[in-house]
């Protein structure tokens, strides 16, 4: 039958019948391409597309640009609350913000077609195709310039209370009036228009914040370490289960949707993951930043490696090779390649970084102005015994003048040893000193160039603390110990491997001095936000932070919370979390809102939704020689209660047993401003260390080693009773700067604080007073010695 066949019955009939015949056939035509489309569009898109993707895409119905008022409340949904219900979850946040990303798939698909139907790999892909969908062009930008504006101003109260005599003075002018005469009143709403302003501001800026570090959050547990094969284990248990759940909850009629499948859409489908060819098309865009080249490792002989090194090579030492959890250094990497069509099921950068990591070590970051500390440090780690290799990671700002010092402290022979070493030399295994070849042990040293690791085009981001972030990510160890370079440690490395702390958990961190200094509830309230939401924790199995972080006191106000002066990690369990400091370091909200480095370490590991890590038990203590009491007076010349030690030196004591004082900073001197110091000015005060007679018995014992007697653990109780004024004359606040000795870095700490009140209670809050046996007082003493350079 030809085509005049069909036409000709048409033409002889009326026009308007010819209309309705015509229509009806477009129409027929329409339905069925419609369900040619629904039925086969997902196997074929590819292969039948021969225009370009923007031609289909820019006219598809739905619309990405999501908007805060349109986000989706997860925490609203059944199928969460099951989920939450069914793994025991206990949710004590107070916010929960994720990834705009979600809201794109969720609302194409809904919440259970995902969780029901695809596996986790698939999860991740179409996490990362809806990325695409957005954006073609989108990537995690480390120049973002994140603005934080009025950060004590979150509330409209204080908002209100800073802006009211701006706006007052701005709308008097308008008017050509005194400011002083416009009523509160009257200017009211403008204050209100600013703050809506203001918040809605503030609420794009941490709603990008947060979808970036979701992007790398979810990346990195994707497709770096999910070929380990405890993890792997853990997510396919979990997706597992869910499709279980959510067919089980369907069946009962308990959730909605619960029998919907999961079908891409056609932007989805019109993403040719043909066209990924590795890993690189999707993790540059998540690690701009990156080169994609190894640092360079250069050993002490000057062999050049251009990949981590194999230190089995060139290290003896059993226990450098001795994992602290063997069965997670079993599983690394066990589990096969990750399965993804947007990596090519190929190996990204950084997992093959990782999993070339072996043995344990000690890591620092140092530039030139470091290398008299690190010479000390060096001579100090002989002195303990140490047998770890020792890395110095720098980012090209290190003079071969510098290397050699360093080489020759750590190679060269030790043998002549302080007269303090007598003391001790029986405590000492027999193996310690081998006065017929080189003395105390060499030390195996390693430098790591880090300059090439970073694309040209982002260098300027790496400077001051962010070097340690590269230390603590670049360094070849799987366990590590990263030390400042003014770090003293009094015991040896091993002692920290052992700490069951970090044998529990795998990272293990000590807490700063708790002066009384505060920061604004929106700091916590910003960093509560960037933590894992619970659509992280049921679609990637990354889970919301717990009480576990947020009662921390850093969470109650405190200012500071953690020294970072010695951090140690083991990588197999906490790699990710390495990579958000480096994420964290780029964005401006968070780092203004701490000091350099040492906040950020912990707040990457609970951003990332790992909670692995461990503080030690007590804040930093006030270590030297207690003052004596007839230098302090109570009121009417009583004896005070409390005790009193005033150092530059915040120590940290073992929390596991209550004694034992590991380590501090600001190096050994007792002064570590020592050279800076006024010293007729510091001695005409009179006020501390009288029984220094003359300016040059200052000078002297400024530049000595610290004597070590006793240490001071202060009260705390928590950021609202950190004042305690009393009538006893007792100090009222744990620590106090004296600015008038040390070049302003010596600080008072007190055992007790508090006392009798005006209105006849009692706020005494009692710490802890340590007194170190005599043993302990002479290692101090002789490692003091080997510190300073003593004879």
């Amino acid at each position: 039958m030809g085509l005049e066949s069909i036409i000709s019955p048409l033409l002889q009939t009326s026009r308007s019948k010819r209309k309705a015949i015509v229509f009806s056939i477009l129409l027929l035509w329409i339905v069925i391409i419609n369900l040619w489309i629904h039925n086969y569009r997902h196997q074929h898109a590819f292969k039948t597309v021969t225009g370009s993707i923007y031609d289909t895409v820019n006219n598809l119905s739905f619309n990405n640009n999501l908007d805060a008022d349109n986000k989706e409340n997860i925490l609203d949904d059944e199928t969460i609350k099951y989920f939450m219900k069914a793994n025991d979850i206990k949710d004590v946040r107070s916010i929960d913000a994720h990834s705009t990303t979600y809201d794109l798939m969720l609302r194409n698909h809904g919440l259970n077609s995902i969780l029901k139907d695809l596996p986790f790999n698939e999860r991740c892909d179409l996490y990362f195709k809806n990325l695409f969908t957005t954006d073609m062009n989108w990537y995690v930008d480390p120049n973002k310039n994140f603005q934080l504006e009025n950060r004590y101003e979150y509330s409209y109260d204080s908002f209100r209370n800073n802006k009211l005599n701006e706006v007052k003075e701005a709308y008097a002018k308008e008017n050509g009036i005194d400011a002083k005469l416009v009523e509160d009143s009257a200017v009211e709403h403008r204050v209100k228009l600013r703050y809506d302003t203001f918040w809605k501001k503030t609420m794009q800026t941490e709603q990008m914040m947060t979808d970036y570090i979701s992007h790398v959050r979810i990346f990195n547990k994707c497709y770096l370490t999910s070929d380990n094969q405890n993890e792997a284990s853990q997510t396919k248990k979990l997706a597992a289960g869910q499709s279980k759940m959510i067919k089980s909850l369907s069946e009962k009629d308990l959730i909605k949707d619960g029998k919907r499948k999961f079908k891409p859409t056609a932007k989805e489908s019109l993403l040719n993951t043909d066209s990924f060819e590795s890993c690189t098309d999707l993790e540059s865009r998540i690690y701009k930043w990156l080169s994609f080249s190894f640092p360079i490792y250069e050993r002490f002989t000057g062999e050049i490696v251009l990949t981590p090194p194999d230190l089995s090579k060139y290290v003896y030492h059993p226990e450098v090779f001795k994992p602290t959890n063997q069965k997670v250094h079993d599983a690394r990497g066990k589990a096969g390649k990750i399965n993804s069509k947007l990596t090519n099921s190929k190996a990204c950068f950084l997992q093959r970084f990782k999993n070339k990591m072996n043995g344990k070590g000690i890591v620092l970051s140092i530039g030139d102005k470091h290398v008299n500390d690190t010479v000390k440090l060096i001579h100090l780690l002989r002195a303990l015994n140490n047998k770890f290799p020792i890395e110095i990671v720098y980012n090209g700002g290190i003079s071969e003048a510098s290397k050699s010092r360093i080489v020759t402290a750590a190679r060269q022979r030790f043998i002549d040893l302080p007269s303090s070493f007598k003391k001790i030399a029986h405590h000492l295994p027999d193996d310690y000193f081998d006065d017929s070849d080189h003395g105390l042990p060499k030390q195996e040293v390693w430098f790591v160039n880090v300059q090439n690791v970073i694309h040209d085009n982002y260098k300027e981001k790496f400077d001051k603390f962010a070097n340690k972030f590269l230390a603590a990510l670049f360094n070849s160890f799987e366990e590590y110990i990263l030390l400042d370079a003014d770090t003293v440690l009094l015991q040896t490395p091993e002692y920290f491997f052992n700490l069951m702390g970090y044998k529990k958990r795998g990272a293990y961190f000590y807490k700063d001095r708790t002066a009384p200094e505060f920061r604004p509830s929106g700091d916590t309230k910003f960093f509560e936000k960037m933590t894992p939401s619970i659509i992280d924790h049921a679609m990637f199995n990354i889970p919301i932070v717990t009480s576990h972080t947020l009662d921390l006191s850093f969470f109650d106000g405190m200012g500071h919370f953690m020294e970072s002066g010695l951090v140690v990690i083991d990588r197999n369990l906490h790699f990710n979390s390495i990579l958000m400091m480096m994420q964290l370091n780029f964005m401006n909200p968070v780092t203004s809102r701490v000091y350099g480095d040492k906040e950020i370490f912990w707040l990457a590991f609970a951003i990332n939704g790992d909670e692995g890590f461990e503080f030690n038990r007590y804040h930093a203590a006030a270590i030297g020689v207690e003052t004596p009491m007839e230098d302090r007076v109570g009121l009417e010349g009583k004896p005070l209660k409390s005790k009193e030690i005033c150092s530059a030196h915040p120590g940290h004591i073992n929390g596991e047993d209550g004694k034992t004082l590991l380590w501090f900073n600001s190096g050994f001197q007792f002064c570590g401003q020592a050279p800076d110091v006024d010293y007729e000015k510091e001695f005409n005060f009179h006020t501390r260390v009288k029984f220094l007679k003359t300016i040059e018995e200052m000078k002297i014992f400024f530049q000595n080693p610290i004597i070590l007697k006793h240490a001071i653990v202060p009260p705390f109780k928590n950021k609202l009773e950190t004042l305690c004024e009393n009538t006893d004359g007792e100090p009222k606040e744990a620590w106090f700067m004296d600015k008038g000795y040390c070049n302003s870095y010596l600080w008072c700490s007190y055992s007790l604080i508090g006392g009798r009140t005006g209105d006849g209670g009692d706020n005494t809050q009692i710490g802890k007073f340590i007194e170190f046996d005599q043993k302990s007082i002479d290692l101090f003493s002789y490692y003091g010695d080997i510190w300073v350079g003593n004879e």
